[in-house]
């Protein structure tokens, strides 16, 4: 009774830790979504003061080119998001499963990879993809036109591979049990058919973490596309919330509204994950 009693005020702060991390979190969420709902002067004092107004989502949908950018948006998106999954499997697989020479060098540079910002690397990036070869107008020499710049392809690269991903993917092969792999082979399956129908839909929550994380990042990308977009028909929707920013004044009932739009793609494929994404993240903390 009395480690019971000791326990009480112990777990009660506990709850007040978490209760204040919530609202750290939702306070922050639930005034946008006031300022969405508000009038003209919403981001003042008094959210309703001009009423409710719906229909801010509607005109903010409507008051730039938000089809053209949904769309470039769940292009890079989709595309660069189903490449970072594909190639983090295969090499966390690889780093994992096959024993090949310099396999400890490649960890220890995947590893150091992990602590490099990735704007230190945009500068020189951006510099190889607009001097490509032949591509974008260039000469055999990268001179001469824009390269990939202002390009689908431009806006991907970034986000086609990630250290986080194949890290994630390599610690959770690492601990599936061997004796699956050789069952396979003695049955004589090759290495990719091992990877692909033996290995990988064990490793489907750490799949799905992969995905939400590659999803996330690439919807939410603002200052890449910012440095190589040049035209209005190639922007994503992180670059359109800029038609709101006026010279005189901003309307932040219709930004706040076209941010809550922006941010239901990844809220719905949150939820949708959700079991898999816990998962996925106990077992590679676990490995």
């Amino acid at each position: 009774m009395q480690k019971a009693r000791r326990r009480k005020p112990g777990r009660a702060r506990l709850y007040v830790i978490a209760l204040v991390v919530c609202a750290m979190y939702l306070v922050p969420m639930l005034y946008v979504v006031g300022v969405s709902l508000g009038g003209p002067t919403a981001s003042g004092g008094a959210l309703f003061s001009d009423g409710v107004h719906p229909e801010n989502f509607l005109n903010a949908f409507q008051s730039a080119d938000f089809a053209l950018y949904f769309a470039n948006s769940t292009i890079v998106t989709v595309v660069s998001s189903a490449c970072q999954v594909a190639l983090s499997c295969m090499a966390g697989y690889a780093l994992a499963r096959i024993n090949f020479r310099g396999r400890g060098l490649v960890m220890g540079g995947l590893i150091a990879l992990l602590v490099v910002p990735p704007e230190v690397i945009m500068v020189p990036l951006f510099i190889i993809l607009t001097k490509f070869p032949l591509l974008g107008g260039n000469d055999i020499l990268g001179a001469g036109g824009g390269g990939l710049l202002n390009t689908y392809f431009g806006l991907m690269v970034p986000h086609l591979a990630s250290a986080l991903g194949v890290f994630l993917m390599r610690q959770f092969y690492i601990d599936l049990p061997d004796e699956l792999g050789q069952a396979a082979r003695l049955d004589g399956a090759g290495e990719f058919r091992i990877f692909w129908q033996v290995y990988t839909p064990l490793a489907f929550p750490a799949v799905a973490v992969v995905a939400v994380l590659a999803f996330q990042g690439a919807w939410n990308d603002f200052l890449w596309p910012l440095i190589m977009t040049r035209s209005n028909d190639m922007q994503t929707l992180q670059l359109g919330l800029t038609v709101f920013f006026q010279q005189d004044s901003t309307q932040w009932n219709l930004l706040m509204a076209a941010v809550l739009i922006i941010s239901i793609p990844v809220v719905v494929l949150f939820l949708f994950g959700q079991r898999y994404f816990q998962s996925g993240i106990v077992a590679g903390s676990d490995k």
